[in-house]
């Protein structure tokens, strides 16, 4: 009888399993495949081009200034994860409706920014190993500040302007360990799109700029002296 007693109060005192989401993780990676897929209809143009390209590395100018596709590419993005919390299912008519309310807005930034690198870019390769090698640790530096202030702009969806830049520039000195992340996870995905196409293209950009629009929310929610003001976004 105390057996049978201690066998009921152990399977009352039981807790019952926790069923795992699994609905939950398959709309989540499903609507991650679309965003993907969406980002890579936005960028077409540049894939094409460099799928014809040998040596992208050595034309990387012309690249560099092909880019600026993905600015609105990147607003869509980030507007499809807006759109992901509230319903996963519309994740791809969100993509579509930020990319075109955005488009001039994100084109703007990623203008400017591809037009700097290039000439920074420019810069700092004929500067190595010359008599000016001293000046490109400072570029280099002002490549990595043009590429933070970029995403910054873009996942907080700001206009270009001299204000947007200082406020973008200071959230990501505020929180440098946050833009950090952010380069190093742009890094990874430029080296798997270089090294592995199918892997780069397919699978890793929602995950990686998912990243960046998370970690821009966290500066924007923890910086309310650096909140958008009129004339800063769209």
């Amino acid at each position: 009888m105390s057996g049978v007693g201690a066998s009921s109060a152990a399977q009352g005192s039981a807790k019952p399993v926790s069923k795992v989401p699994y609905d939950t993780i398959f709309s989540t990676v499903y609507a991650g495949l679309r965003i993907n897929l969406c980002l890579l209809a936005a960028v077409s143009p540049l894939l094409v081009v460099l799928a014809f390209t040998s040596e992208p590395l050595a034309a990387w100018p012309f690249f560099a200034a092909l880019s600026v596709l993905c600015g609105p590419a990147a607003a869509g993005a980030f507007a499809a994860f807006e759109a992901m919390g509230v319903d996963p299912a519309r994740v791809g008519r969100a993509f579509w409706s930020g990319y075109r309310a955005g488009f001039a807005r994100a084109l703007g930034v990623s203008g400017a920014a591809a037009a700097l690198v290039v000439v920074v870019g420019v810069d700092l390769q004929q500067a190595v190993g010359t008599r000016f090698s001293a000046v490109t640790p400072l570029l280099a530096v002002l490549l990595v500040v043009v590429v933070t202030v970029t995403t910054t702009m873009l996942a907080a969806g700001w206009r270009l302007s001299g204000r947007s830049v200082l406020a973008a520039a200071y959230l990501s000195l505020r929180k440098w360990y946050l833009a950090l992340a952010d380069l190093v996870v742009l890094g990874v995905l430029l080296a798997a799109v270089v090294s592995q196409p199918a892997l780069g293209l397919f699978l890793l950009p929602a995950p990686a700029l998912y990243v960046v629009w998370a970690n821009t929310r966290h500066l924007l929610s923890t910086s309310p002296t650096a909140q958008p003001t009129e004339g800063m976004n769209q």
